[in-house]
């Protein structure tokens, strides 16, 4: 990530908003992000993506999902608070695009549409981003995209409603401990890689700590 904003962020407020990021893409995933309109649209998409700045709103969700009865199958619906988060995030990455000098802004979504800011007026330019930061989830041929799944084993302090506890370890087996980001309480709503560097430090010295204590 090269740079990030918390414009679209309430976390001071209810803990749950929208960061928005610069990730860094290579061409053969800003290719199936595209929405498949016809192969010189896509063509010519290619061609500019030199030129392209990709930039994504990123909503710490309140939703959770469900492994079904197959690791293949899973159940997850997003809620409206994180959709409506996620939207807010769009217009800020919409306006940001535009302020920062872009000649033409758009999103992945299934029309595929884009607008030129300097040749349109500012009713225009409202409209467009009105309509594309509100527009539906549910009816998208491109994919909404998830990362850094977390609190699927969650920490706690009660085996009722949590996984392990609060050192690390299984209610259920003694001495089996989990350290990654499915020890979460909740999700971060940023990365989390120095997160799970210190949670994994921690439960290795508690580890090392029991070790001693049964020799």
């Amino acid at each position: 990530m090269t740079a990030m904003s918390t414009v679209a962020t309430d976390f001071n407020k209810s803990g749950y908003g929208a960061m928005i990021q610069t990730p860094s893409l290579h061409p053969g995933l800003f290719s199936i992000l595209m929405p498949w309109n016809f192969g010189t649209y896509i063509k010519d998409r290619m061609h500019k993506f030199s030129r392209t700045t990709h930039v994504f709103a990123l909503a710490r969700d309140q939703g959770s999902g469900t492994v079904l009865d197959s690791p293949n199958r899973i159940s997850y619906q997003m809620k409206d608070a994180d959709k409506d988060n996620l939207s807010k995030g769009i217009e800020k990455v919409l306006r940001i695009m535009a302020a920062a000098g872009a000649e033409e802004i758009g999103t992945h979504s299934n029309k595929g549409r884009s607008l030129k800011v300097k040749e349109v007026s500012y009713h225009e330019f409202e409209k467009f981003v009105n309509e594309e930061s509100s527009m539906s989830f549910t009816d998208l041929s491109t994919p909404v995209c998830s990362a850094h799944q977390m609190g699927s084993c969650r920490m706690g302090n009660n085996p009722k409603e949590s996984v392990v506890n609060q050192m690390g370890e299984t209610w259920e087996v003694e001495g089996l401990y989990l350290a990654d980001s499915s020890v979460f309480p909740t999700t971060l709503g940023v990365n989390p890689m120095v997160t799970i560097q210190a949670i994994a430090y921690c439960t290795a010295q508690h580890v090392l700590e029991v070790l001693k204590r049964k020799r």
